[in-house]
């Protein structure tokens, strides 16, 4: 962007962050979620434990009967109070899939946050507890899921015995965090496997953006931006 172009920006008083972002209000109305009875019960149960909407929420529970075929564990990174790690333990509990639900948060707030981002600066969202997820988890009889409770990977990866996966959920805000996650895992996701980001979309979460966008053009995945405000990597080598 040139001088003139970022002086166009604040002339009309917009960012030039804010400028590739604008609300998105999609025309289509099919709504599937209304025809998944389990699924609207559990969203019920756990939407006072998360952050995410209904239509986030549904496509994870869809992803995980995708993946349900394949090999490996299963984790989350930024659980907060345990809603989206609920959702997503009890559909892999439906789907048959023995394997762990791994639910990775400090319960201290965001950490890591740096320069590539626009809007955090650390200790957000740290109104929770592992209490409140461990009782979220009992409510629904969730033996599936194991809490890890720390910095990933830096403090809780050696607590991971799997060496492969099929499924990642990246809800951790701030560039530097999600990179390091990626690094970690991207190794260990199995072909077909899917990460899931959760704030893509969202201008507060800048750094994600820039993240998913240094990635998005590697020759060993498929990207996906959905207008809900994911952005999906599924392996293919």
């Amino acid at each position: 962007m040139d001088f003139k172009e970022a002086e166009h920006f604040f002339i009309y008083g917009i960012s030039i962050v804010d400028s590739y972002y604008e609300k998105n209000e999609p025309h289509a109305s099919y709504a599937p979620w209304n025809e998944d009875n389990l699924f609207l019960a559990t969203y019920r149960t756990i939407k006072q434990n998360t952050l995410v909407d209904k239509y986030r929420c549904f496509e994870l529970w869809s992803i995980i009967e995708q993946v349900s075929n394949l090999n490996g564990a299963l984790i989350e990174i930024g659980v907060w109070r345990g809603g989206t790690g609920a959702l997503i333990a009890t559909k892999a509990k439906l789907c048959d899939i023995e394997d762990t639900v791994y639910l990775c948060d400090t319960f201290t707030g965001v950490v890591k946050a740096g320069s590539n981002d626009s809007f955090y600066i650390g200790g957000e969202h740290k109104d929770t507890s592992i209490e409140s997820v461990e009782s979220l988890l009992g409510e629904m009889s969730l033996e599936n899921a194991q809490i890890l409770k720390g910095i990933f990977p830096d403090d809780t990866a050696d607590l991971i015995n799997e060496e492969v996966f099929r499924f990642c959920h990246i809800d951790v805000d701030v560039y530097n965090s999600a990179q390091q996650i990626f690094d970690w895992i991207w190794g260990k996701m199995v072909v077909g496997g899917i990460i899931v980001y959760d704030d893509y979309g969202f201008s507060k979460c800048d750094g994600i953006t820039k993240h998913v966008n240094q990635l998005k053009t590697r020759s060993d995945l498929i990207y996906i931006h959905n207008l809900n405000g994911h952005a999906l990597f599924i392996k293919i080598s």
